[in-house]
């Protein structure tokens, strides 16, 4: 699985998933996809849900098939993702 997080650099560097990958939400709604299998699985996250959500349909439309919006930061961490500062 791969974590990505489509907020803005800035708002990575203060904290982010452990191990996310950052690929912000502005680059997917220009075309631009990460460089990964279109059928891995990856969960997209931001700061509330709604940037993640609007990537993950732009991803879908571009033919990544296994993709999901994990919500905000603070919902991967109540699934046990680590946060790092």
């Amino acid at each position: 699985m791969t974590i990505i997080d489509v907020r803005s650099k800035q708002e990575f560097d203060q904290e982010h998933i452990d191990g996310a990958l950052w690929f912000d939400v502005d680059n997917i709604a220009a075309g631009k996809m990460p460089d990964l299998p279109k059928d891995d699985e990856i969960v997209l996250y931001c700061r509330s849900g709604a940037r993640s959500n609007v990537a993950m349909h732009l991803m879908q439309r571009q033919g990544f098939t296994n993709v999901v919006s994990g919500g905000g930061l603070t919902q991967m961490a109540m699934r046990g993702h680590k946060i790092v500062r």
